[in-house]
């Protein structure tokens, strides 16, 4: 493999011998990637780190590849939950993502959340979002506009259950109001109750991308504020 002006976003930088740096990055034309990047840390100007926007270029074979060079364009500015958040999305992205597997709506969208993070307090529908495209793109994509045991459409009126690798369908006692599972198929999620609810389904969804080992972003996003639901 050999590339140069890839658009990518840096997820991950970790000391490596004496003066290079392992980087992990989720690029546009060829999903995540990661280089040794020689010589880095002996770069005096050299700050790169998560949340860096640039052009990468790249050398190598099918295992770890060569990071000829790294052109700064921007980086992402979060401070508070914002920051927790947004790692939350480049946790997601190192976690979910196949390696090498280009999915340009998954780039696009992780993008957009963290633009959504670094310039408005609505985190929770900018994570929200994020997760839902996520899954729509990795083969994952919640039908929640049907019940999948009659076929019927949902109903706001009603009240349904979320069912893993299946769908939604009425519930028989309390469960999810219908009018939730509109909104969130419309990625509508202003409303505090359906982002609770969104919340929950999609942590259940997502199981199978990210498996049971925990994400250290939410230990984060509940270690600044115990009483504030994790992402």
């Amino acid at each position: 493999m050999k590339f140069t002006g890839a658009s990518a976003l840096v997820l991950h930088v970790r000391p490596y011998r004496e003066s290079s740096a392992l980087v992990q990055f989720f690029t546009r034309p060829h999903g995540r990637l990661t280089g040794v990047y020689k010589g880095v840390r002996r770069r005096k100007a050299s700050t790169l780190q998560p949340f860096c926007l640039g052009e990468l270029s790249c050398v190598g074979g099918s295992g770890l590849l060569t990071v000829a060079g790294f052109e700064e364009q921007g980086r992402f500015t979060l401070m508070g939950d914002a920051l927790a958040s947004g790692f939350y999305v480049l946790e997601l992205l190192a976690r979910a993502m196949p390696e090498r597997q280009a999915e340009h709506l998954v780039f696009d969208g992780a993008i957009d959340a963290l633009s959504e993070l670094q310039s408005s307090s609505r985190l929770a529908p900018a994570l929200r979002n994020f997760e839902q495209q996520l899954l729509t793109e990795l083969g994952f994509a919640m039908d929640l506009l049907h019940d999948f045991s009659t076929g019927s459409a949902v109903e706001a009126e009603l009240e349904y259950e979320w069912v893993a690798d299946q769908g939604v369908r009425r519930a028989r006692g309390d469960g999810i109001p219908g009018h939730v599972l509109l909104s969130m198929a419309a990625r509508d999620y202003d409303d505090a109750q359906v982002q609770r609810y969104a919340r929950l389904l999609h942590r259940q969804a997502l199981r199978p991308l990210l498996g049971d080992r925990p994400l250290m972003s939410r230990q984060l996003l509940v270690g600044r504020n115990p009483e504030q639901s994790k992402p």
